[in-house]
């Protein structure tokens, strides 16, 4: 019976095919973060005027309307921050981080990795 503790087995070498596997799914989980902390983002981004609207007009009060916008605010912030300090899956860098400022590009910074992961869309091209 194959159990986990069998990688650690001395003698035992996890096999080509198994860590190509590994590292494919591994990929695409990465991406996946990736790109959904990329949405949650932007939704937040694109909600704050409806949202102001909305409170504005139901709420009938300032008050309301700063508690909202200060909540708001830390989601943002909270967003944003995990967005930018998501790692590329194909050099280990942050995808969006290449100095002290964020840009929420759709490519990694470091090695062009497009945000859809089809290297045809890559920025930066391999010579080969």
């Amino acid at each position: 019976m194959w159990r986990s503790s069998m990688l650690t087995m001395p003698g035992y070498e996890e096999s080509s095919v198994s860590r190509a596997m590994k590292k494919k799914r591994d990929f695409t989980v990465q991406m996946r973060t990736l790109r959904r902390r990329r949405l949650f983002l932007w939704l937040m981004v694109a909600i704050y005027i409806p949202m102001m609207w909305l409170v504005l007009h139901f709420g009938q009060s300032d008050r309301i309307a700063g508690v909202f916008f200060g909540v708001w605010v830390v989601v943002v912030a909270v967003a944003a921050n995990l967005t930018a300090f998501c790692r590329c899956p194909t050099c280990g860098n942050f995808f969006h981080m290449n100095g002290p400022i964020p840009m929420y590009l759709r490519h990694c910074l470091h090695c062009g990795m497009h945000i859809s992961g089809d290297e045809k869309r890559n920025h930066f091209h391999k010579n080969t």
